[in-house]
């Protein structure tokens, strides 16, 4: 039975009609894929849309119709339709002149000269979303499948090998798959699956990442920042209490474009204690210069490295730290990601 899509033609309809200048909107035929509507201006001037109905607006979706679009365009608008449009989509849709609107009343509407623009308007889909993404704390598997990849993030990867590094199954390779899929963050070929837009996918990540803070002790000691990182390094030596440095502290190590006035360090919680007694420092509820982080899980210690002599966490790990801190974090994060992940040359 076909779709009759009472509630999206009542959405495009109230849209368009809002528009002081139209003097006609009607729908002139029912398809599979949506409808497509007939618009006339006061002005005598008539064209078509073609609207397209998705229960998911996935970015590679969008991309899909644009390209098809592109090909065969079968009115002279194009416009998607969909519960909810996410950032990505809706950047693809404006870069690729379609419009589009959510259940919300989100819209974009740019045809001839028509101009309607609406943002804002609170969508509770798009919670629903995100409790399904993958770069939640809470999904640690994926977290590990991401990091997996990301350590060689030029590689194509089968499913099969990147379960076995990654040390878990192929089904929940598979999801992380389709997910990165429908992001349009990889490429799916005959060698297997390739991380094709890193740059995106690292900020998304960081954007969810960074909304939910691990437990940290805000610190202060008497000693400098350079005497902090001996101590810590004998602390390891005479105590085998392992640190994992991050933030401004561990980025530098990779990318030394900022100066720090305060140490961020991963010690794991059956540790901390001791290692406070040690670095001789007591939590402050102001001017801290040592903060000690509780890891949420191991997959935050993946990768680490020694760097200049300190132990530090993965490149990806310091990215995802430094995009949440204030200053130059950002700035420091996306050096990282220019030479340490993507692995491009900077002069």
């Amino acid at each position: 039975m076909k779709p009759n899509f009472i509630k999206e033609k009542e959405l495009v309809s109230r849209k368009i009609l809002s528009v002081p200048f139209v003097d006609n909107y009607e729908v002139e035929e029912t398809t599979g894929e949506g409808f497509i509507s007939r618009v006339e201006l006061e002005d005598g001037q008539v064209f078509h849309m073609d609207i397209h109905v998705l229960k998911e607006a996935f970015p590679v979706k969008i991309k899909e119709l644009i390209n098809n679009a592109e090909k065969k365009m079968r009115t002279d608008y194009l416009v998607v339709v969909a519960p909810f449009i996410s950032e990505k989509s809706f950047l693809l849709c404006e870069s690729g002149d379609v419009g589009f609107i959510d259940h919300a009343g989100n819209c974009l509407f740019r045809y001839h000269s028509i101009y309607i623009s609406v943002s804002g308007n609170k969508n509770p889909e798009s919670s629903k979303r995100a409790l399904r993404s993958i770069f939640e704390k809470s999904s640690t598997v994926s977290s590990l499948i991401l990091r997996t990849m990301l350590e060689d993030a030029g590689k194509s990867w089968r499913l099969k090998n990147l379960s076995g590094k990654a040390g878990c199954s192929i089904g929940q390779v598979s999801k992380v798959k389709d997910f990165l899929a429908n992001n349009a963050w990889i490429e799916v070929g005959n060698e297997g699956v390739k991380i094709t837009d890193i740059e995106s996918l690292m900020k998304e990540w960081a954007r969810v990442y960074s909304g939910k803070k691990e437990e940290a002790y805000e610190c202060y000691s008497l000693d400098n920042i350079a005497e902090i990182e001996e101590k810590l390094e004998r602390m390891k030596e005479e105590c085998g209490i392992a640190y994992y440095l991050t933030g401004f502290t561990g980025g530098v190590r990779y990318a030394p474009v900022v100066r720090y006035n305060k140490i961020h360090v991963y010690i794991k919680p059956e540790d901390i204690k001791e290692a406070m007694d040690y670095l001789g420092c007591k939590v402050v509820e102001s001017g801290a210069n040592l903060s000690i982080i509780e890891p949420y899980d191991e997959c935050v210690l993946k990768d680490s490295r020694i760097m200049k002599g300190s132990h530090v966490v993965s490149p990806v790990q310091i990215y995802l730290d430094c995009m949440g801190l204030k200053g130059r974090g950002e700035e420091l994060a996306n050096a990282i990601l220019i030479k340490e992940i993507i692995k491009t040359d900077v002069t």
